[in-house]
């Protein structure tokens, strides 16, 4: 490019086109001797012109492919995370209705009060642990229930027998439990001929 700023001096101006330097060259004087010359010349300039074409067409065809591996990893990225995410939930849950079954919790309740302790619901934890509470109640009452002695033979079930009288025999062997097993039974005992 030197050569065309010695040849056209001042009329040269950096990224002129082929044109512009033709009848820049014809300007100068540089007319019929230098047609070879100036043909050489256009074939450079046109060939220099392609080559920074297509150096372009490869940066934008390179941005585009980085620009697509960027998204690609983003994408991997954000997938990973979300099974992260989930997996330390399912590990968190496990967690806490293996520790709600081991207190007594049935598989049900212990499933939908894990989720709720996990998604920060209080609401329906305290609405669960309420059930919770009022199922182990009514099972230690049954339990307690299994464990109360039957009563004594002769009994039929109309109040025939005389509580007041094993009640005083419990009391003379000391035996506290059949008292207040008998307490019981003449307290219902009575409640039932009340309701008749």
């Amino acid at each position: 490019m030197s050569y065309l700023s010695d040849l056209l001096g001042d009329s040269y101006k950096e990224g002129m086109t082929e044109e512009e330097i033709s009848t820049a060259l014809q300007a100068a004087g540089a007319g019929q001797n230098n047609d070879a010359e100036i043909n050489r010349l256009k074939a450079q300039l046109s060939k220099a012109n392609s080559e920074a074409a297509d150096y372009k067409k490869q940066l934008r065809g390179k941005q585009t492919a980085d620009e697509a591996a960027a998204a690609e990893q983003k994408a991997i990225m954000d997938k990973l995370t979300q099974e992260n995410t989930d997996l330390k939930r399912s590990i968190a849950l496990a967690d806490k209705k293996t520790k709600l079954v081991a207190m007594g919790y049935d598989e049900k309740l212990a499933d939908s009060t894990a989720i709720a302790m996990v998604d920060g619901d209080m609401d329906t934890v305290m609405k669960n642990q309420a059930t919770f509470n009022e199922s182990r109640e009514k099972a230690i009452r049954a339990e307690q229930m299994k464990k109360t002695p039957r009563p004594a033979a002769g009994y039929d079930g109309t109040g025939g027998m005389d509580y007041a009288k094993k009640i005083e025999e419990a009391q003379a062997s000391g035996d506290l439990t059949a008292v207040a097993y008998y307490t019981r039974l003449k307290a219902q005992d009575e409640a039932n001929q009340m309701k008749e």
